[in-house]
């Protein structure tokens, strides 16, 4: 499985790192945040995702709508 580095942002600012494996960018980040995600960065609060093998980079936020219905 690919392993991704994920940054936590508020805005622009980078508040933790963490790193993943997942068969995908939003499974690796699940595994880190245990919430539903929205695939854009439409909050302050948000995460970057980026595969380093690959040179690929994700923007996710979590998924108000999703997340208040678990």
């Amino acid at each position: 499985m690919p392993r991704y580095q994920i940054d936590e942002m508020d805005a622009e600012s980078l508040s933790a790192s963490h790193v993943a494996s997942g068969a995908t960018a939003l499974e690796a980040l699940q595994k880190i945040t245990g919430k539903a995600m929205s695939p854009r960065a439409l909050q302050t609060h948000w995460f970057r995702v980026v595969d380093e093998s690959e040179g690929s980079v994700f923007q996710y936020s979590v998924d108000p709508e999703l997340t208040s219905r678990l």
